[in-house]
């Protein structure tokens, strides 16, 4: 089957018409999927609604335009989601771990003063790029909890900090 044909077979089951151009960039070279993406907009089978979006004809004259491209933006938004979950969870060093069952068993959760937005600022403003993590914040709101002594706070920095070298 070639790449047209590949591309129409996606595109039927789809109850709401809409093809992302990531959901077909498998089936070929770049250059190959473009060529097939013309080639049945000019047939007439399938219709451009916006950069990578792509409508069944018919779908487009019940619903709109609109309403399709929302569609469209919310479920690259889903995948976006879904792939940065992934990554973050891929990147839990052990010690990240251990913070987060800490934090959910203490129940406590950052919520940043405005000191820590403060310092954040003037930190950017110096030129610097320190960014802290999710396990950096949820130490600092174990700490500021009274849960975690400073001293312990320090070592499980340092370790986290060492572990995502080595990840």
């Amino acid at each position: 089957m070639d790449i047209e044909g590949r591309i129409l077979q996606s595109l039927r089951p789809r109850r709401d018409g809409v093809l992302l151009r990531s959901d077909v960039s498998a089936f070929g070279s770049p250059s190959q999927v473009s060529a097939a993406l013309k080639a049945l907009g000019e047939k007439g089978l399938i219709k451009r609604i916006g950069r990578g979006v792509y409508v069944k004809p018919d779908r487009v004259a019940q619903v709109g335009t609109q309403v399709l491209l929302a569609q469209a933006l919310a479920r690259v938004g889903r995948l976006r989601g879904q792939s940065q979950r992934q990554a973050a969870q891929r990147r839990l060093t052990p010690t990240a771990r251990y913070v987060l069952k800490l934090a959910r068993h203490a129940g406590v959760a950052f919520a940043p003063t405005f000191a820590d937005r403060w310092a954040s600022a003037v930190t950017r403003l110096a030129g610097d790029d320190v960014k802290s993590d999710r396990t950096d914040d949820l130490l600092v709101a174990l700490t500021r909890a009274g849960k975690l002594p400073p001293s312990d706070m320090v070592k499980l920095v340092m370790a986290h900090h060492r572990e995502l070298k080595l990840v």
